[in-house]
């Protein structure tokens, strides 16, 4: 590991535990955790205080620009105010158990086997990764995030969730890394931070043991979320790293309003900042993960208003979640009022300039395409089979066991699945996401079940007076972990991987010698009409070089009508090039403005196959510009 990826590891660290800690040292909040729990709730809210801090920048003071001086100085302010505040109980934060330091191997193997993942693949995979670098970079360099792709693209980002960016622009500020780096080492860190919500939810719940099983799932034995890394899945990851975290301060605030005078004790008020903040920033990074944290949290909160009316207090405790729930919109208003407002208008109308027959047609097709998900696909997008046969089992024994924690999260996977087939209803505004979303996700109410049902069973009568039973039950989890380690860093779909470095030396040659304002033609796969994305390293033309592709990118279906109308029309003529090349295809793309062709060095499509070098050399019309490490650049003829 070198000097880079030390830096950035120090910078990720810095950033992850200072603001939390930091709040919990002002408010005396630690005192109310346990052990590894403090440090877990520590690291989201600060995931969470960026996306927010962001946000209610640029919506309170719109002129204000951040920076690496700005961010330096409020870690470093954040640094002071712990060390200032805990001085004298600094020694407490690190007074873990045995288990706990089971735990934090555990975490540790995790992470690894992310950043071992990305030594071997340092660019970002897939589609919606261009998307993500962009947002990077356009964040890092305008100081805020921005609210549309101006000047580069005509696209607002009214429904796009952009507290992803917030984190990884400061990771590229304070580390001094390309976007692209930033963008995969912050996601990456996420990604193995995934298990943090099981363990704190199992560990303040059910038990410690559980609570590491759980963690030891969702980290190293279900092959989700490790492998969103092939997909560019990173703002999915991002909301999803809190979720648990949030829900669970969320339910513990409310737990503090059945108190008599909640509300004039700082603690319960610490608490609810606390939640607000956390259940603010799911929101932030991702509207859809907050759409499946809201499923949960009503959950919960209809168990606690039972049982405070049980206790004569459902008023308090009702204020209470109003309060919270008022609060959070106020803060999420800035996105949510304009994603709300494109989220109507676009379920209102077809994007697509087409007759009104022709254009029903075209919707019902895109729904399909989008949202008809076989059920069968859950053992590629949720668990492997054995891992699904081990949760069913775990959950009939939660349920016969009747544990509170897994009655919950099978209520709630229960709510997820309607949720993705809500589009069969014919509502569009309902309708927010499809079952791959939801089987994707689903390895968190798996750890919580799995973690829940063996605490119980190493727990029952049988087993207690047995201890060594428990001892080798965890020898077994934690071997199947270390197994699941290694194959979470060989799951790789390379043909997901665009760039090479032959492709980066491309990219150099283009930069010095194609005009600025050049077009290039790519390898295109087009997913359905309004979603289409280049298939080798010819897609990422636009961040290496600043020339735009005739593919966009993933986030066209927010621009203009003129402008995905115009990358369509092109991209179907790129698409006959690739099937069956001729000349008049070569003509059509110099009319449409089209000034090289690209193949990179993966080349083609996977799917449908791509453009070939020789047999487009051949044609008439274009002139080879550049050959070199399986890489070709042709120029058409103007």
């Amino acid at each position: 590991m070198g000097l880079t990826e030390l830096r950035i590891l120090f910078v990720i660290c810095a950033m992850l535990l200072l603001p939390g800690w930091a709040l919990l040292a002002i408010s005396d909040l630690w005192k109310r955790w346990q052990g590894l729990q403090r440090w877990i709730v520590a690291v989201g809210f600060s995931i969470a205080f960026y996306p927010v801090l962001f946000y209610t920048a640029r919506a309170v003071v719109p002129f204000l620009t951040l920076g690496p001086y700005k961010m330096t100085t409020l870690l470093v302010v954040c640094l002071g105010i712990i060390i200032w505040r805990m001085r004298s109980s600094w020694r407490d934060q690190f007074d873990w158990d045995t288990l706990e330091w089971i735990a934090l191997l555990v975490f540790g193997m995790t992470l690894f086997t992310r950043f071992w993942v990305i030594r071997d693949h340092p660019y970002p995979a897939w589609s919606d990764s261009l998307h993500h670098t962009l947002l990077t970079q356009i964040t890092a360099v305008r100081g805020q995030l921005p609210y549309d792709m101006l000047p580069d693209y005509p696209i607002v980002l009214d429904q796009y969730h952009l507290g992803l960016y917030a984190l990884s622009a400061t990771v590229q500020w304070l580390a001094q890394v390309p976007a692209h780096t930033a963008l995969l080492w912050t996601a990456q860190a996420l990604n193995g931070l995934c298990g943090l919500g099981v363990y704190v939810i199992l560990d303040r719940k059910v038990g410690r043991v559980g609570a590491i099983i759980g963690a030891t799932i969702v980290g190293l034995v279900c092959h989700q979320p490790a492998w969103y890394v092939n997909w560019g899945r990173f703002t999915q990851i991002a909301g999803q790293s809190i979720l648990l975290i949030a829900w669970l301060v969320t339910w513990e605030a409310m737990s503090l309003y059945k108190q008599t005078q909640a509300w004039r004790k700082p603690t319960v008020l610490w608490f609810t900042c606390l939640a607000i903040v956390l259940s603010s920033a799911v929101f932030l990074l991702h509207f859809r993960v907050a759409g499946f944290y809201l499923l949960l949290l009503g959950i919960i909160v209809v168990v606690e208003l039972w049982r405070a009316r049980q206790e004569h207090c459902t008023i308090s405790v009702l204020s209470g979640v109003c309060f919270v729930g008022v609060v959070t919109l106020i803060l999420c208003l800035p996105a949510l009022w304009r994603a709300v407002g494109f989220y109507i208008t676009s379920n209102s109308s077809s994007t697509m300039p087409l007759e009104q027959e022709q254009q029903a047609a075209q919707v019902a097709d895109t729904v399909r395409a989008y949202y008809d998900t076989p059920l069968e696909s859950i053992l590629v997008l949720s668990a492997r089979p054995s891992l699904l046969l081990l949760s069913g089992i775990a959950t009939a024994i939660a349920l016969w066991k009747r544990k509170l924690l897994g009655i919950v999260n099978v209520v709630w996977v229960i709510a997820l699945y309607m949720v993705g087939n809500a589009y069969r209803l014919g509502i569009p505004y309902i309708s927010f996401t499809n079952l791959g979303a939801v089987f994707i996700m689903l390895y968190l109410p798996i750890g919580v079940v799995v973690g829940t049902a063996a605490e119980s069973v190493l727990e029952s009568r049988c087993l207690r007076q047995r201890p060594r039973f428990k001892h080798w039950g965890l020898a077994f989890v934690l071997f199947s972990g270390f197994v699941g380690s290694h194959v979470r860093v060989t799951e790789i779909e390379e043909y997901r991987y665009f760039v090479s470095p032959e492709d980066v030396a491309a990219m150099q040659w283009i930069s010095q010698n194609v005009p600025s304002d050049a077009i290039f033609a790519v390898n295109t796969h087009i997913w359905f009409p309004e979603a289409f994305h280049g298939t080798d390293a010819g897609y990422w033309i636009p961040y290496f070089t600043g020339r735009k592709t005739t593919a966009g990118i993933m986030l066209n279906n927010m621009g203009t009508q003129e402008h995905l109308r115009s990358l369509t029309e092109v991209s179907l003529v790129v698409s006959r090039l690739a099937s069956a090349p001729t000349a008049a295809d070569i003509a059509h793309l110099s009319e449409l403005g089209v000034d090289y062709i690209y193949i990179g060095k993966q080349g083609g499509n996977l799917l449908t196959g791509g453009l070939v070098s020789d047999e487009l050399s051949e044609l008439s019309g274009v002139t080879p510009a550049y050959l070199d490490g399986g890489v070709t650049i042709l120029e058409i003829d103007s």
